[in-house]
């Protein structure tokens, strides 16, 4: 009974040292996928942004949502300035039905000039607008320079569906929790949120 037991154990942690490696293969198609991506975040070009979406969130959010933080802000007047945007980690998470996944973490960091005088005048508005979307800890507002600096990192969850043949990705964020349970298996989103949230 004392050996059932041990192999079983050892078999489970096996399995769980396992699913937090990427193969080689996957680490670097996934390194080329997400480099594109943040590319395209930095340049502000969040249409082709939408190219590297795993398309089948778009039936419980419209692509409108996905950037809509940003597209406000630049409907304001205000020129975002991206920087500092880079992989921290990866993690594989359970695989299911031939789709993979695999969670990952970035750096995120913007700058927000106020220019005008119309644009100072709504900044006690977008302060409060921003730390709710990235935290209080992460949004300074530097009253003297007239800009405001927005720090965090962020997931993306990455999906290899072998229905599209390539790593696609989810912005892994509480805003978009609805869509993400109903697009994600119920054991890879458990998984991936011990780590997110």
């Amino acid at each position: 009974m004392k050996k059932v037991i041990l192999i079983g154990l050892l078999t489970v942690c096996s399995v769980a040292l396992s699913a937090q490696q990427l193969n080689p293969k996957d680490a670097s198609a996934i390194d080329s996928q997400v480099s594109q991506f943040l590319t395209l975040i930095k340049q502000r070009n969040y249409t082709q942004v939408l190219d590297f979406m795993y398309p089948p969130v778009f039936e419980h959010t419209s692509k409108k949502d996905m950037f809509q933080v940003f597209e406000l802000l630049e409907q304001s007047g205000i020129e975002l300035k991206f920087k500092n945007m880079e992989v921290l980690d990866k993690k594989a998470l359970p695989t299911v039905k031939e789709s993979k996944y695999a969670l990952i973490k970035y750096n995120l960091e913007m700058e927000l000039p106020l220019t005008t005088d119309d644009l100072r005048g709504i900044a006690p508005l977008l302060v409060p607008a921003l730390q709710s979307n990235f935290g209080k800890e992460n949004v300074v507002y530097n009253k003297s320079q007239n800009y405001i600096n927005v720090k965090g990192q962020k997931f993306l969850m990455g999906i290899h569906d072998p229905k599209y043949n390539k790593w696609l990705f989810l912005i892994y964020d509480d805003s978009f929790k609805s869509a993400i349970e109903k697009t994600i298996p119920a054991e890879v989103n458990k998984k991936a949120a011990a780590v997110a949230y």
